[in-house]
């Protein structure tokens, strides 16, 4: 059981930190493209990087949250 709360710990936590990440990055720079003046408007920008941001955001939280529960449940294996 402890295993399992240990595995739904680590893809729950990766899963939202890693979309923090993602969301502030793009909100940087979405931001930074209003000083741009060759640049689309940010809004523009935000939709057509969206469902590349999703799928990267899919697959680092799979990857990340993957190693962290191999490290986790060795720790815990070790430990207990």
């Amino acid at each position: 059981m402890k295993y399992l709360l240990l595995t739904l710990a680590s893809y729950a936590s990766s899963y939202y930190l890693v979309g923090l990440l993602i969301r502030g990055r793009l909100a940087d720079m979405a931001e930074g493209l209003r000083h741009r003046p060759d640049a689309p408007p940010p809004g523009q920008y935000l939709r057509e990087v969206e469902a590349h941001a999703r799928r990267a955001h899919r697959h680092y939280s799979l990857f990340i949250g993957t190693l962290l529960t191999l490290l986790l449940v060795a720790l815990a294996a070790w430990l207990g």
